[in-house]
């Protein structure tokens, strides 16, 4: 198994992507070659729910991955390790006893990170889509992300989202369900899984506002000022460069979008999405001299997934900020 994996279908009853069978052992050692043992019969050390309670903390191993791969993280004792599998196959059963939502026409989008330390599943209801123009289309969307490393939180978001890019940016509050939740003994599947039936009055919400934003007008100085007061509200030199970026995709986009704030929530929504974009600028150098210079948005090296839920969490803070109600409220 690779660092990523992506498995796109149209069938939500294929978990074939997530067929990883993770147990809970003893901590184990490393050897000089990097590779992860057991520190005694492998057999002997996997603990059944029973036993949890005699470790103070182990580690959780992926089966099936070669030992130097194996170990995906360590646990405490109040550690609930929750297999990806098992969790899907809860949430299907839920979404397939839905009246009123069509899961037949559905595009299946299945991330496995880092040798199925995290993984996410994305699932696009089709039948469920509306159109804002040529470009764009916002579809029912529910995606839930969940590791066994605990690096991330068990998540779940369920609600409209632009189909162009990908994004995995939903609105909060109200308009969106959302939970976020430790790997701990208190995490109860059951009642998150149960949340999918809200998701078509969330899915009606969300296009109410997303319709109402192409109607809201806001201007450059409009949205340079909710750019500084919010996500750009950062020290100086990480603060610079992301408003100028935010400001170049407003410019670029303007005559497609219109000055408003859907043109605002697609910068917002672009950035979170392309992690590493390159584009160009004019500046006045030193000497005084138009100079055009290439910047880039990210760095090469930056795992693309993680550097996509750091600042989706970013834009969500942004879109719950007082600043941004206020424009739509004006």
């Amino acid at each position: 198994m690779q660092d990523l994996q992506i498995h796109e279908h149209n069938d939500i009853q294929d978990l074939s992507a997530f067929d990883i069978q993770f147990e809970k052992r003893r901590t184990g050692w490393q050897d000089l070659d990097g590779n992860w043992h057991a520190d005694d019969d492998i057999g002997l050390n996997t603990l059944g729910p029973d036993d949890v309670h005699r470790l103070p903390n182990g580690a959780v191993v992926n089966v099936g991955a070669d030992p130097k791969d194996a170990k995906m993280g360590t646990f405490k004792s109040n550690y609930q390790l929750v297999n990806h599998t098992d969790y899907f196959q809860q949430q299907n059963e839920m979404i397939t006893a839905q009246k009123e939502l069509d899961w037949h026409d559905v595009k299946v989008v299945d991330h496995v990170y880092e040798f199925g330390k995290k993984v996410q599943r994305s699932i696009h209801f089709l039948a469920h889509t509306k159109s804002f123009g040529e470009k764009d289309a916002v579809c029912l969307r529910s995606d839930t992300f969940n590791s066994v490393d605990q690096s991330w939180k068990f998540q779940q978001f369920i609600g409209a989202y632009r189909d162009l890019c990908r994004n995995t940016l939903v609105f909060g509050g109200e308009r969106t369900f959302h939970t976020m939740k430790l790997h701990t003994n208190s995490l109860d599947i059951g009642a998150v899984v149960g949340k999918i039936g809200i998701a078509l009055d969330l899915f009606s919400s969300n296009i109410e506002l997303l319709d109402r934003l192409r109607s809201i007008p806001c201007d450059e100085e409009k949205a340079k000022e909710l750019f500084s007061r919010t996500v750009c509200a950062r020290p100086p030199k990480l603060r610079t460069p992301l408003l100028d970026y935010l400001l170049y995709r407003y410019r670029e986009d303007l005559h497609d979008l219109g000055p408003n704030l859907w043109l605002v929530y697609n910068c917002l929504t672009h950035w979170s999405t392309h992690t590493n974009e390159t584009y160009e600028r004019e500046i006045i150098n030193s000497k005084g001299n138009r100079e055009i210079v290439t910047r880039h948005t990210g760095k090469e090296s930056s795992r693309f997934w993680r550097v996509q839920r750091d600042r989706s969490l970013q834009v969500s803070q942004v879109l719950n900020s007082s600043h941004w109600q206020g424009l739509i409220a004006a």
